[in-house]
């Protein structure tokens, strides 16, 4: 039943002409993502930005203020807003580095870290709705030709 719904969906999917262009598709798919993951992001008084710092945080487990920034690939005036306001909401909280006093390490607190399941949850919802009903190897496929666009790019970049 759930292959016929499935091809049943796809035969059902309008033609797509690529006159519009790849940016133009890239930017819609990625805004239509963008808009499902706020949503459910915003129940939990979190902002995309928020969520970012918080991913990469949660990831490296301490980050100066300014290796979150990079890894998050934002300015550090940019960071300073969205940090004060995840230590206000006590989400993150920034001790002084052990061996270099003058540095501060940015660590989740435990009530970060509860939030950051939830957080983690609505991703994983949104990535799967925009999964849909694809199959894992159209998934894979999509995943090969966005990382050859990405490295079509860059070669393109280097070359120039």
């Amino acid at each position: 039943m759930a292959a016929q719904k499935q091809a049943s969906s796809r035969q059902a999917a309008p033609k797509i002409r690529a006159r519009a262009g790849l940016g133009f598709f890239l930017r819609e798919a990625y805004r239509a993502f963008a808009r499902d993951l706020d949503a459910r992001l915003a129940r939990h008084g979190i902002t995309h930005a928020q969520w970012v710092l918080l991913w990469f945080l949660s990831q490296a487990g301490s980050l100066t203020p300014l290796a979150l920034a990079r890894e998050a690939g934002i300015k550090k005036a940019s960071a300073t807003a969205v940090i004060d306001a995840l230590k206000r909401r006590r989400l993150i909280r920034g001790d002084p580095d052990s061996i270099d006093r003058r540095k501060i390490n940015l660590h989740l607190t435990p009530a970060g870290v509860a939030l950051m399941k939830d957080l983690v949850a609505c991703a994983a919802r949104t990535n799967a709705d925009a999964r849909g009903n694809y199959s894992e190897q159209e998934i894979e496929t999509l995943f090969r030709l966005l990382c050859g666009v990405t490295e079509n790019l860059e070669k393109a970049a280097i070359d120039s």
